[in-house]
């Protein structure tokens, strides 16, 4: 019985020997390790063990104190860095690990378990799981993360100089996830799928729990228009920004409701076109459709046909992402005067003239006379219409009256009152919309 228990310990002693001899073999001993392998080995040590380790290969002990000053209280971050160190300033390899730990009569199978990444079984569906995640997925998923900042960036391939930059810009956590998610996403060297996220949320031990929750309603069909939509823009952005004049396209897009009049103020307050242009990517960008096909309308229309067959995409929206649209509209009241008002917005600042339509609302005490100023400062007609509609759709409910009222003493805008007053509002257009003001 006893020889049986020998030659059993024997042969699992080999066995595990080989399982650590093949563990290492991918990498040569003379390789240094990865942050993402530090990260794991330091997780799986303890602070004492990583300490003595530390001395062992060259650390001084006022560096291993000034570390653990910097991070009080943070043994994880203490025992990363430390690893981070020994690299930066000492080279160390595989080797180096190896022959420390069989000094301090550590099993070398730790070092076998940093690189092997386990595979954990999800819920999510591969064509899911294959594409960039939105910046509403990113949205969602950061404040599950909660202290993994640096192991979460680091697991991602973020630098050690980047974490610190964004742990130094908000002390919020949420805050900092989402900017160590959206500076992943950026890097296009490897496709940032949902994937990757996940295979770094299992290595970081969070598990795939919090990122099923937050994919579970998403479909593929909208995440891949997405993808098309962010690269088609990104290999066009140099073009958009250098080319065009935006104020006509912005027209057309108010007119569609893909854009709200605090949009275009805020578009608009940057002095530069190229800066404009940038900020009105930035919205196309985040709200895709219906923002994306009314944008490349708009180049259409007013001249930049070239760029708008580059940009051009056919979409057809899934069951799912239609039904989503519509989400939450029921608990939102937005004003009807208002959705009217947006959707001629392109006839009114291209069909009247301001002057009288002013003068009667100064005198119903919809706009003051300094409005009238700041109306009449535009530099055309059309700039001292968009002007007053700035100021007419942040107006209630009376001030919309009294601007119908301006229309209808005019015989020439008898009809545009009327048709605006009889505008029709959607379910879509109130989906539209609520894009904008979420």
């Amino acid at each position: 019985m006893y020889c049986h228990i020998y030659i059993i310990i024997t042969i699992y002693s080999q066995c595990l020997r080989f399982i650590q001899l093949v563990g290492l073999s991918e990498y040569s001993l003379d390789q240094i390790p990865s942050n993402p392998e530090l990260l794991r080995l330091s997780g799986n040590c303890e602070e004492d063990l990583i300490h003595e380790l530390a001395l062992r290969l060259g650390m001084e002990e006022i560096d291993w104190r000034d570390i653990g000053k910097n991070y009080t209280g943070n043994t994880q971050m203490v025992k990363f860095l430390t690893l981070i160190h020994l690299k930066e300033n000492y080279s160390i390899c595989f080797g180096d690990l190896d022959r420390s730990l069989q000094e301090m009569k550590i099993t070398t199978h730790t070092l076998c378990m940093v690189r092997r990444r386990k595979q954990v079984k999800s819920r999510i569906p591969d064509d899911i799981l294959d594409c960039i995640p939105t910046d509403e997925i990113l949205d969602k998923l950061a404040p599950q993360v909660g202290k993994m900042v640096f192991q979460l960036g680091t697991e991602l391939g973020l630098s050690i100089a980047d974490l610190e930059n964004i742990d130094k810009c908000s002390p919020n956590l949420t805050a900092q996830n989402k900017e160590v998610l959206f500076t992943w996403r950026k890097d296009r060297s490897v496709k940032p799928t949902i994937r990757v996220i996940k295979q770094a949320l299992v290595n970081i031990r969070k598990g795939v729990r919090c990122l099923e929750e937050v994919v579970k309603n998403i479909d593929a069909k909208t995440l891949r228009a997405v993808e098309i939509v962010t690269d088609k823009i990104r290999d066009n952005a140099d073009r958009i920004i250098q080319d065009i004049q935006t104020s006509q396209i912005l027209d057309h897009m108010m007119t569609h409701l893909v854009i709200s009049v605090d949009d275009r103020r805020d578009i608009e307050h940057y002095a530069g076109q190229d800066d404009q242009n940038k900020a009105l990517l930035d919205i196309v960008t985040k709200r895709r459709e219906p923002a994306y096909s009314v944008f490349v309308d708009g180049l259409r229309i007013y001249g930049y046909e070239d760029i708008a067959n580059d940009l051009k995409c056919d979409f057809s929206p899934s069951p799912t992402s239609a039904s989503a649209e519509t989400e939450g509209l029921s608990v939102w009241n937005f004003p009807l005067y208002k959705v009217r008002l947006q959707k001629n917005y392109l006839k009114v600042i291209t069909d009247i003239l301001h002057e009288n339509i002013v003068d009667h609302l100064i005198t119903r005490e919809v706009l003051s006379v300094d409005d009238g100023k700041k109306i009449d400062s535009g530099k055309n007609p059309q700039e001292k219409n968009r002007n007053l509609m700035d100021m007419l759709l942040r107006k209630n409910e009376q001030g919309f009256n009294e601007f119908l009222k301006a229309l209808k003493k005019d015989s020439i805008y008898a009809d545009l009152a009327d048709q605006i007053e009889k505008t029709e509002v959607t379910s879509t257009d109130m989906a539209t919309l609520h894009k904008c003001l979420k």
